[in-house]
């Protein structure tokens, strides 16, 4: 089945705002296996959202439209599409409840007609009652067509609820009401760190070849600190669509064995965690953080359980905090200067010593723009690895992006190779 996704409002075609509806939209159908074939946003103009409307019908079997349904003057979304069907919107009385239901006072009768808009669906369609939010949605099934329409709020919070507990459910059902003609997609995320898109290409040529030969497509996806790897197996066979994507999957977790830390959404201290949990020991970490600024520790205590195992860190960003928090000496720094494989050295043996970890993860090196006055050092950075024992390991490594995504990019490799370390030492 093809389906479109239309979001409307003008924040979007304005770059106010991302649109991360449509994202959430196409997700959640790819989990049940259905692939969006047109994604459109279009402002709040009648005729654009008319026109856009008529032209995923003759395209998509099913058609989804995000926003536009609430009491303002600018949500026009029911009017456009009962005026493209040449069909009369209306009033569902059992709705009025869910329109008026933030009012807690006596209102004026003007603004009592305007929230009882919400009341009001095209002839023919069925409501879409609300859990959260006031705005109703509605569903639409153009039989002469073959086609169903949906219309939901636009308001994140109120457009997931209705899609996770009304919509998606009836989209798997008039699928699989069409299974024998139905080609279903398979979908898996593989997350990477600390490997670039081109090298990720040279390592699995092979891998590209077979995919194509199964009808199994692999995307790659860059952004700062991490690269999705997308396995799209599309067939009319569940059975088909499951042994290929293992089989692909096998594959390329073989060739990036330790660049793949997750699967789907999975966070880089998510992972970390898990390693910790599946060592079956008590297994402690800290860290001492320059450059990062506490971007480190922030990452890790964002997981649930984090105290477990996380003992705490030093945020180091002076050479003054370097010497009276972490005790490394000043003539070490004087000598070797902050940003150097020495200091990253000292900052965590001495963090794994003053907290008692472990491990102990540091990290220094220039974010940018300025960088000791030579601009060729930014994105330089140390990061070290104190582990049981007086066994350290320091990497020397040069990052490129904004003075944001050089942090972000250290403290996803830092983690990476924490993680490995801890998972390595474990087996």
């Amino acid at each position: 089945m093809k389906t479109s996704i239309i979001c409307i409002g003008s924040e979007i075609n304005l770059g106010l705002i991302i649109n991360t509806n449509a994202a959430y939209i196409a997700q959640r159908l790819s989990e049940i296996g259905i692939e969006s074939n047109i994604i459109i946003s279009v402002k709040d103009l009648k005729n654009d959202i008319k026109k856009a409307a008529d032209f995923c019908i003759n395209h998509s079997d099913i058609i989804i439209l995000s926003g536009g349904l609430g009491p303002t003057e600018d949500d026009l979304t029911r009017e456009a599409v009962a005026e493209m069907l040449n069909v009369r919107l209306i009033k569902n009385d059992l709705l009025d409840d869910k329109s008026l239901r933030f009012i807690k006072k006596e209102i004026s009768l003007e603004l009592r007609e305007k929230l009882l808009k919400q009341s009001y669906i095209p002839e023919g369609a069925q409501p879409i009652i609300p859990n959260i939010g006031s705005a109703s949605g509605f569903e639409i099934h153009l039989k002469e067509k073959g086609k169903w329409l949906f219309s939901i709020p636009g308001v994140p919070k109120e457009m997931k609820d209705m899609i996770d507990n009304s919509i998606i459910d009836r989209i798997k059902n008039i699928s699989d009401s069409r299974k024998e003609n139905n080609e279903k997609i398979l979908r898996k995320v593989l997350l990477t760190t600390g490997i670039s898109e081109s090298e990720i290409e040279e390592k699995i040529p092979d891998i590209y070849t077979l995919a194509a030969r199964l009808g199994v497509e692999i995307g790659i996806t860059a952004s700062p600190g991490m690269i999705r790897l997308i396995i799209v197996s599309k067939s009319v066979s569940d059975k088909t669509n499951t042994e290929n994507v293992r089989r692909i999957k096998s594959m390329l977790v073989e060739r990036l064995d330790e660049f793949i830390y997750g699967e789907e959404n999975m966070l880089i201290s998510e992972s970390l965690k898990e390693t910790i949990m599946k060592s079956g020991k008590k297994i402690t970490i800290s860290a001492a953080e320059s450059m990062t600024g506490g971007l480190i520790s922030q990452m890790i205590t964002d997981v649930p359980g984090s105290s477990e195992y996380f003992k705490g860190s030093v945020i180091s960003y002076s050479e003054f905090s370097k010497i009276k928090l972490l005790g490394i000496e000043e003539n070490i720094l004087k000598k070797y200067g902050a940003v150097s494989e020495q200091v990253c050295r000292e900052m965590a043996l001495n963090a794994k010593k003053i907290f008692d970890s472990d491990y102990a993860v540091s990290i220094t090196g220039f974010a940018g723009p300025d960088a000791g006055n030579n601009i060729d050092n930014v994105g330089l950075t140390y990061m070290g690895i104190a582990m049981p024992g007086k066994d350290i390991r320091v990497f020397k490594l040069k990052f490129i992006g904004t003075r944001t995504e050089i942090k972000y990019r250290a403290s996803q490799f830092a983690l990476n190779k924490l993680r490995l370390q801890i998972q390595n030492s474990n087996q």
